[in-house]
């Protein structure tokens, strides 16, 4: 997905500096969702074609690189509207005395970063199928006679 379509889908995502790193981290997320038990991804063995269901898989992974940028902002290391990175929020700033105070950033564990992440797939996959009729989001093996690993 290009800066400029994700633009369009989400005005008040994060800057094109942080974005090829946030699409990488999505792209990885939806190959994970889309990917059954034997490692055919299903989106290289049969793309989708239907356009319903293209459509569904861009705006998937659109969704993917904001719901990345919330989590960021979230845990504090994105706060600025701008999407540069800061270590912390402040809090209090006092003129007398020049003291400033930072909120300890929330972190997230890597699961439940990844839930959030796999909930944002499920939510947009859920009921779409690839070129040959499987569901993407379908975690078995790829079924035998169809295009991919057999």
């Amino acid at each position: 997905m290009e800066y400029g379509e994700y633009a369009a889908l989400y005005p008040d995502g994060p800057g094109a500096e942080l974005f090829p790193r946030l699409e990488w981290e999505a792209r990885r997320a939806l190959e994970r969702a889309v990917t059954g038990v034997d490692g055919v991804m299903k989106l290289d063995a049969a793309p989708p074609e239907e356009e319903r269901a293209a459509e569904a898989v861009r705006r998937c992974h659109g969704a993917l690189i904001h719901r990345l940028w919330e989590l960021e902002r979230e845990s504090n290391y994105v706060n600025r509207d701008d999407g540069t990175a800061m270590p912390g929020l402040v809090t209090a700033v006092t003129a007398g005395a020049e003291s400033v105070t930072f909120a300890a950033p929330r972190t997230s564990t890597a699961e439940s970063r990844e839930r959030a992440l796999r909930e944002t797939a499920e939510a947009y996959l859920a009921g779409i199928a690839d070129g040959n009729g499987v569901p993407l989001l379908y975690a078995g093996p790829y079924p035998a006679g169809r295009a991919g690993k057999e």
